[in-house]
């Protein structure tokens, strides 16, 4: 995580917080045929083909051929507005005589894709390396750091603490200091494993995507300190694992709004393992970022632009991605995102200004769309957006030499489609097609059970499906039957600037319906009673029932807001048997909920299960207390 920059002036404080493969037209993914009457057999709509549609002054009319009763076409609804919703949507389905392909929506030229810069020599003075005698320099034992405190004014003195770090471990390119209130918890395993990481795996890798960060306050090393305060940031609102914050990699910003050191700040009560690793990797990532773009690209003593928030926490997380020591920094995230997938911004320019500093689903979504992005245009696409003076959108459009309308349909048709069919999913196959290639969006990832993104269902003449669509969020819809063809009418504000994408599915394909009642064990504790159905005439194997809250709380492995689910043992314990039949009725015995993963509601309910050829389906439920 960074906090907000700090440029020259104390105006910037204001800010501060603890905050090249093609796309493929005609194989099963985005069908650009222009509009045509359906009765030509070359323009009829194609199971498994998706089509963009044309949207004018937020609406968009369309009908999909629908051959049977049983049908189903998927829509995507995306608003690509930059600017903060929510906006009200509304999408309608009707029963229609004929099909016609709808007029293509226009997602922008394409062009070619920018490489990554040669890396850039340091323009300013301060970005001078040391000579390799500073190295040898033995640090000073104690060192005095500032922090904020409280939610006050960040540009107010009185806002910060001035505390005492006590140096505790050396390494080549580290030093560790530990708040003196600190230095009995933090205990020797602890610092081995942050120097030995950090000098072995976290420079190396990090020197593969940019230039090293920048050596402020000329010492030969980076700085790490280790503080309990991060327990309870915000007035004690938050906690938090680590930050880097870019004032203290300001040397114009004086004590004690910034630092003037080339560090960041760690939670003194994490362990060693692979979640603490992986940490020390985002972190750095994100000075690393910084150095490369604002200091490099800089003025003269002015920086240039650091890089827009979410495509700088989501090339840190892709960071711990390449580096692969844990997932335990995102998974939540990506399970809190793909549950409500309308409620997540994907652009957020600084995620302290917008109040969104501890919306974990925000970050799932810029992770996901980046982690696409990766897969998609390999792995020189997270150099060539570090070394280059251009942020946000415009970062990623010139490093993919694709608009970012087209990237944005093509993502979210990919997260759906990823672990539909197993078989064309994963490191294993060869054919991937326009989909994720490193990860299962319909797997369980590290203790979260993931079911692809929250979609749903209605039927012709059924009441509209009614949303409110936060800025570049998505919307998943599935329309079942139609025996002939279904009109589907969106609508939406013009603000929105809506996209929308649609695709039939086929008719042969399981339909789970999943219900839930709250209850409540003899010792008072809570359950809940699960009511499983299938409803097109094919069996499903389940294969696991998760539940989680709708918004995980600010740090979900410390504050009890966690997972919890039952594999396929669990669920032939609590039905009687795994085998859904077709047509069937499952109803469960009382399923404990442990107050570890109960804490406050709304919560999410999850059902993953598999057909007779092993395609993934699910169904989605949603409790406002998980107490009757």
């Amino acid at each position: 995580m960074t906090t907000a920059s700090s440029r020259p002036t104390l105006g910037r404080l204001a800010a501060i917080g603890t905050a090249f493969g093609a796309l493929i037209l005609s194989a099963g993914w985005i069908d650009k045929t222009p509009s045509a009457d359906s009765g030509l057999p070359t323009n009829r709509w194609q199971v498994g083909v998706a089509r963009s549609v044309a949207v004018r002054d937020g609406r968009a009319r369309f009908r999909v051929q629908a051959p049977g009763p049983t049908s189903q076409t998927l829509v995507i609804v995306s608003a690509l507005a930059r600017e903060s919703g929510p906006f009200p949507v509304r999408l309608t389905a009707r029963h229609a005589a004929t099909a016609a392909i709808p007029e293509p929506a226009d997602d922008g030229p394409r062009r070619s894709p920018r490489p990554a810069d040669p890396m850039p020599k340091p323009r300013t003075k301060t970005a001078r390396i040391p000579s390799p005698a500073s190295f040898d320099r033995i640090p000073p034992r104690e060192r005095t750091f500032h922090m904020l405190a409280d939610d006050g004014d960040p540009a107010d003195p009185g806002h910060y603490v001035e505390v005492r770090g006590v140096l505790r471990a050396v390494g080549r390119k580290v030093q560790v200091y530990v708040e003196s209130q600190d230095v009995e918890r933090v205990e020797r395993p602890t610092l081995t494993e942050i120097v030995s990481t950090f000098d072995d795996h976290v420079v190396p890798m990090a020197r593969s995507l940019g230039p090293s960060a920048l050596d402020v306050d000329r010492d030969g090393r980076f700085t790490v300190f280790l503080s309990s305060r991060l327990d309870h940031l915000g007035s004690g609102r938050l906690a938090v694992d680590g930050f880097v914050r870019i004032a203290d990699l300001d040397r114009g910003v004086p004590a004690p709004f910034g630092n003037r050191s080339d560090m960041m700040c760690l939670n003194a009560a994490m362990p060693p393992g692979g979640h603490l690793r992986s940490v020390l990797m985002h972190e750095y990532m994100h000075a690393v970022v910084y150095t490369a773009r604002a200091l490099q690209h800089s003025d003269g003593p002015v920086p240039g632009p650091d890089e827009e928030g979410w495509l700088d926490e989501a090339i840190a997380h892709l960071a711990e991605d390449e580096i692969g020591f844990s997932p335990s920094n995102i998974d939540y995230r990506v399970s809190a995102f793909l549950s409500a997938p309308e409620r997540y911004r994907l652009v957020v320019d600084d995620y302290y200004k917008a109040r969104l500093f501890r919306s974990h689903g925000n970050r799932g979504s810029t992770y996901l769309f980046l982690r696409w992005c990766v897969d998609r245009y390999g792995p020189d696409l997270l150099p060539a957006l570090v070394r280059t003076p251009l942020r946000g959108i415009a970062n990623i459009e010139a490093a993919t030499g694709s608009p970012f309308d087209e990237l944005f349909r093509r993502w979210t048709l990919a997260m759906f489609r990823s672990g539909l069919d197993p078989s064309r999913n994963g490191p294993a196959s060869a054919d991937h097609g326009d989909e994720y290639r490193s990860t299962n969006l319909r797997a369980p990832w590290n203790g979260w059970e993931l079911a692809g993104p929250r979609y749903r269902r209605i039927r012709p003449g059924d009441p509209p499906d009614c949303w409110e669509a936060e800025s570049t969020s998505t919307h998943y819809t599935i329309i079942d039957g139609g025996a002939g063809a279904v009109e589907i009418e969106v609508e939406g504000s013009p603000d929105a600037h809506l996209q929308v994408t649609a695709m039939p599915m086929g008719e042969d394909s399981a339909r789970l319906s999943l219900t839930i009642e709250p209850g409540q064990r003899p010792d008072g504790r809570p359950s809940i009673i699960a009511r499983v159905s299938e409803r097109n005439g094919v069996p499903v194997r389940l294969s696991s029932l998760a539940w989680e809250p709708v918004l995980p709380g600010p740090n979900p492995r410390a504050d009890g807001r966690h997972s919890g689910s039952l594999d396929m043992l669990g669920m032939a314990s609590v039905f009687g048997t795994s085998a859904l039949p077709a047509g069937g009725t499952l109803t469960s015995n009382a399923i404990p909920i442990t107050e570890a993963s109960s804490g406050n509601g709304p919560f999410i309910l999850k059902l993953i299960g598999t057909d007779p050829k092993g395609r993934r389906v699910s169904a989605w439920a949603e409790l406002n207390n998980l107490r009757p």
